[in-house]
């Protein structure tokens, strides 16, 4: 299955996001400690295209021919306990190791898909009828490195290619549960463009919350505590009053927990291993353009004690 760079990017933000700001000089020693970064992804901007590797032929039933079409995604938020707890996320990306900043300002760190919940935007066309597609991972998920860049006290950018198992189920929209069919395939996205984090000293979840990390529907595993380092929001909302979020995008419900307020991350999902961090999403085709949204803790601030705020978020449709 070949799934264009945009699939999982939600997940990451590995790649996805706003603008550098850069400002004042670096701060080597700075630790960035280990956890998890959350993302809701934008309906409409993750998809799978089987053009090169076709589902074969009797895939869907005996008469069906091979498949070569193209999924759209939306997120499905993750199964979690407490219920609610995590708002609409619904892709996970832990980072495995604290991260201390050398005299350059850089640092790294492993990470690896921790759950993934995408479910088909509009069920897929087929001789053998429509079906419904969801996501999710499947096995032990490969570890990559993140390299993280701070371009002030109040955050900086970061590259993370990202290698992920996942499993895509196939259910018949008229309900035959004989009907019902599922692939693996392993995933290996290079990093994005543009990606954007920001310190801050609130936590977004309560110690505790569990998450479903086989698709499943029950939570069966337990975040790790929160970190100090918040993926997908820019250094300059903790200098100034945050912009208007907007939400490209057709249908999207973006729900956070109490408290905290969403931020749309978008980038140009550029196909080059190495894309430069300033690439406008300006131009780009809608199948490279990726965006996703993250929750912030409202009330937080910076190691310089500047305070994170929300907006009114608008929704665009189209």
């Amino acid at each position: 299955m070949t799934v264009s760079k945009v699939l999982i990017r939600s997940v990451v933000g590995a790649a996805l996001m706003l603008v550098l700001i850069s400002g004042s000089p670096l701060f080597a020693g700075e630790v960035v400690h280990k956890g998890v970064d959350l993302w809701m992804t934008v309906a409409g901007f993750a998809q799978t295209s089987f053009a090169e590797e076709p589902l074969p032929a009797g895939f869907f039933c005996d008469s069906s021919q091979p498949f070569t079409g193209k999924v759209t995604f939306k997120g499905a938020p993750l199964a979690v306990a407490p219920t609610g707890s995590l708002g609409s996320i619904d892709t996970v990306v832990q980072r495995l190791d604290d991260a201390t900043f050398n005299a350059k300002g850089e640092a790294t760190t492993r990470i690896q898909l921790m759950a993934l919940s995408l479910a088909s935007a509009k069920p897929i066309e087929t001789s053998c009828g429509k079906y419904d597609v969801a996501v999710s991972l499947i096995g032990k998920q490969p570890v990559t490195l993140m390299h993280i860049f701070q371009s002030d006290a109040f955050g900086g950018t970061y590259s993370a290619p990202l290698a992920l198992n996942v499993k895509a189920v196939f259910t018949p929209v008229n309900g035959d549960k004989n009907g019902r069919r599922e692939i693996v395939r392993r995933i290996d996205l290079g990093p994005g463009s543009n990606s954007v984090w920001a310190y801050v000293n609130l936590p977004r979840y309560k110690q505790g919350v569990r998450v479903d990390t086989n698709g499943d529907g029950r939570p069966d595993t337990a975040l790790p505590a929160s970190s100090n380092f918040l993926a997908g929001v820019a250094p300059a909302v903790l200098k100034a009053p945050p912009a208007l979020p907007r939400l490209a995008s057709y249908t999207s419900v973006i729900t956070c927990p109490e408290g905290q307020c969403p931020y749309q991350s978008c980038h140009c999902a550029a196909l080059d291993t190495h894309p430069q961090w300033n690439q406008s999403s300006t131009g780009c085709a809608n199948d490279h353009l990726h965006c996703i949204w993250t929750c912030a803790p409202a009330g937080a601030t910076s190691p310089n004690g500047m305070a994170v705020a929300c907006a009114a978020v608008a929704y665009d449709s189209f």
